[in-house]
């Protein structure tokens, strides 16, 4: 982790491998001139197939270098910079092939540095700078799959950080963030199950632009990150996706973030124990539904819908049954008593029109996707909590639907509970984040006996953690 003269963290924290590593090097050395001084520290743990080549050139109060390496087996390199007030770090950590270079340039007053990094394994890259208050990181790493990066950080004065990460494994995860202060902004993407994400961003001065996709399907974009960087918003796009023989999961988010949670960011570490059906097993997003009145859901009754073999008053109870079963939990009267209105005027997702509507669409630019939710929150904060403004869920008609429960149980993998889904994407509605996107080392992800994990069987029922964790958003 870098942190700053006025105390400001920024995530660089690789997952620990317990492996032993062939050839240990660390280096450091500096230059003073007019402009000040500037120090470069070096670490390289590498493999016994690994090469590596480095040029260093030192100059009056001036550090340029280039660096290239590949090889295969366990890695680690870690690189930072030190100015008068500005610092620049990255690092690359990989099991399996890796194909890396490097380049820095710095003087006391600003710097430069740029990693590319490619390979097949395990692997991750992050970078991460600091300038006065400001502070900006960039996140790549996938699991078992292919990755390749190109980072960049430049400091002095102001700092700004950009990334274009292509992957595609059983675990990707990419993000940026970018802080001022006590805040900032944070754009994230993550897949578990076979899959692909691509990302282009760039941070600066609290605000992130570019574009997220996964599996070919832009989820997020500049005009996303415009509305989030400029009202104090937030935008997630959480889903359920056909990954090879299974169902795996995506999220794409992009929301304000204090420094505080900058600074625990990280990428992932090795697996651990646990829980089953623990009261523990929730984790809260940062929003609620905080009005007063009940949220009423819609559901759009089109041809999409009656493609699917759903009749209309079918899904319309399995979606209040669902409802209800969240209601059920806690005090609250969350969801309007008349259950789900059906209007086939109403739409989902696009444009953003505050009506929280349900529909089927043929997802023609995700083709992996089961089915996902648009929530759209922001002020007035309540207790902590950002306002749901809308929350829209769209299910994929390129998979078979049932509202029947036997017919989902003896199919399953092949024809989805309408309720299950519904289920799990209220959560999110409601304010519950997903199960499977903690940490590896959590011992919250693998409890699969709670909803807000990933689809593997039929479930209408809440886990223990789904209950203790609706409660405290709003009461028993």
């Amino acid at each position: 982790m870098i942190v700053n003269k006025n105390g400001v963290g920024v995530c660089l924290l690789l997952a620990a491998l317990f492996l032993p590593m062939a050839h240990a090097i660390s280096v450091s050395y500096g230059s003073s001139g007019y402009s000040g001084s500037v120090s470069v520290s070096e670490t390289y743990k590498l493999d016994d197939s690994t090469a590596m080549a480095e040029t260093t050139d030192l100059s009056s109060g001036a550090v340029s270098q280039s660096t290239s390496l590949s090889g295969t087996g366990l890695n680690l390199v870690t690189k930072s910079i030190s100015g008068g007030a500005y610092g620049i770090e990255a690092a690359a950590q990989s099991y399996g092939a890796l194909g890396m270079s490097t380049a820095l340039s710095a003087s006391g007053t600003s710097g430069g540095m740029s990693q590319s990094v490619s390979g097949a394994g395990n692997i991750a890259a992050v970078s991460a700078g600091t300038s006065g208050s400001d502070a900006v990181c960039n996140i790549a790493q996938v699991e078992n799959g292919l990755i390749s990066t190109a980072q960049s950080i430049t400091s002095g004065g102001s700092v700004s950080g950009a990334q274009s990460t292509s992957l595609e494994g059983e675990i990707g995860v990419v993000g940026s963030i970018s802080t001022t202060g006590d805040s900032g902004m944070a754009v994230t993407g993550e897949i578990i199950g076979e899959g692909k994400i691509d990302a282009d961003l760039c941070s600066s001065d609290t605000s992130i632009t570019g574009q997220v996709s996964v599996d070919g399907t832009r989820w997020m974009d500049s005009q996303d990150m415009s509305i989030v960087g400029s009202n104090d918003f937030g935008i997630v796009v959480e889903g359920l996706r056909v990954a090879g023989d299974g169902i795996g999961t995506f999220s794409v988010n992009a929301a304000h973030v204090s420094t505080a949670d900058a600074r625990k960011s990280n990428v992932r570490t090795n697996a651990m124990t646990y829980y089953q059906n623990s009261p523990l097993s929730y984790t809260t997003t940062g929003w609620r539904w905080n009005r007063a009145s009940p949220l009423v859901l819609y559901l759009k009754a089109d041809s999409n819908l009656a493609s699917e073999g759903l009749n209309s008053n079918s899904v319309r109870e399995a979606l209040t049954s669902a409802a209800d079963t969240w209601d059920g939990v806690t005090s609250r009267n969350l969801f309007y008593d008349g259950g789900v209105i059906v209007d086939s005027r109403k739409n989902a997702d696009n444009p953003y029109d505050g009506y929280s509507v349900h529909a089927w669409k043929y997802l023609s630019l995700a083709p992996s996707a089961l089915a996902y939710s648009r929530t759209r929150y922001g002020y007035p904060k309540v207790n902590g909590y950002y306002t749901v403004l809308e929350s829209d869920v769209s299910y994929n008609t390129r998979y078979s639907w049932t509202t029947d429960w036997s017919t989902a149980v003896n199919n399953n993998g092949r024809i989805f509970d309408v309720q299950t889904v519904a289920l799990h994407e209220l959560g999110h509605t409601l304010g519950l984040g997903d199960l499977y996107t903690l940490p590896s080392t959590d011992p919250r992800r693998g409890d699969y006996s709670q909803i807000m994990n990933s689809y593997n069987d039929p479930q209408r029922t809440l886990g223990s953690g789904d209950i203790a964790g609706i409660r405290k958003l709003y009461g028993s």
